[in-house]
């Protein structure tokens, strides 16, 4: 009976004295190790967006400076009407985002308006290019702000939409100025893969959702203005901005960074919720819980066989 006594007493006090050192250097070691994960982990998620939303507002401007590329391209002076419908039709059959195009001679407002049933005709609706009309300057390409309207037969859904315009210099000035659909940009982010729960979308100058996953939300003309990222984007168009902590429309947290599309005056966004942050660094926590664990087991071994060991030799002193 005291043999068990003193064999408690001292597993009692070698498992204290081992598994004090052991746990104080497990938790230092983990605790440096966490904080140092949490930084990587954080530092290679914000550089991956940052790098996913540079390559995406630069596809995005590349494909808009193409589109009004073309668009010059397709008005040849000198007057020439019947080569004017011919190249504005060739024009709308290469570039697929664009649903109207108009022609304007500005000396006596004649119009060749080529809209997207591809029929040639002379005046048509071309509301969408007045502001273009007016405002569009020789050689500089013309971007008016984002729109609704529906643009094919018996379907209600409005898509956003802009106008895109070009001014001649010569002596007659005219105007060619197009309508160019959105939904390109939908179908070029729906590539981009952020994580598991991630997605890149674009807002315009006014903080209006102009592309997103959710095409919901963009049909629903959702505003995000509010929000503190797309505030930060509108004071700053740096493009080396940092990731910055932020929150979505559902109030949950995010890993944010942002790009300027410089031509349009527009932001891409890519966003990643902490969730999925701290899902990575839980996993770090488990293996801190592991490791202390197996210490914890390891000590008492010990401690028990250094007390089964001193209590024999002392049973064995006795006896002799």
């Amino acid at each position: 009976m005291i043999d068990r006594r003193i064999g408690r007493r001292l597993f009692r006090k070698y498992l204290f004295l081992i598994l004090l050192p052991v746990t104080i250097t497990l938790l230092v070691s983990n605790a440096i190790s966490i904080y140092f994960s949490y930084k990587e982990i954080g530092s290679g998620l914000a550089s991956l967006q940052h790098e996913k939303a540079l390559t995406a507002a630069f596809a995005i401007e590349q494909s808009l400076g193409q589109i009004v590329q073309r668009l010059g391209d397709a008005t040849r002076p000198p007057r020439d009407v019947e080569l004017q419908r011919i190249q504005l039709l060739t024009f709308m059959r290469q570039t697929p985002a664009v649903s109207d195009v108009v022609h304007v001679y500005s000396s006596d407002n004649e119009k060749v308006h080529v809209p997207r049933d591809g029929v040639l005709r002379g005046y048509g609706n071309t509301h969408f290019a007045e502001l273009a009309i007016r405002d569009a300057k020789c050689d500089q390409p013309w971007v008016g702000t984002v729109y609704f309207r529906t643009s094919y037969p018996n379907i209600a859904v409005s898509y956003p939409q802009i106008t895109v315009a070009v001014r001649s210099c010569g002596a007659d000035a005219s105007v060619t100025a197009a309508e160019v659909e959105l939904k390109f940009i939908w179908d070029f982010l729906s590539r981009i893969k952020i994580g598991n729960k991630g997605k890149v979308y674009v807002v315009d100058t006014g903080g209006l959702l102009i592309a997103d996953p959710d095409i919901g939300l963009v049909l629903a003309r959702t505003y995000l203005d509010e929000l503190p990222h797309v505030k930060a984007a509108t004071e700053t168009r740096d493009a080396a901005q940092p990731a910055m902590l932020s929150r979505d429309l559902a109030g949950r947290g995010i890993l944010v960074t942002f790009a300027p599309i410089k031509l349009v005056n527009w932001s891409v966004f890519v966003e990643q919720p902490m969730s999925e942050l701290y899902e990575k660094l839980n996993a770090s926590l488990a293996r801190t819980a592991l490791h202390l664990l197996a210490g914890l087991v390891i000590s008492a071994v010990v401690a028990l066989a250094l007390a089964q060991h001193f209590t024999g030799r002392d049973k064995h002193r006795r006896e002799h």
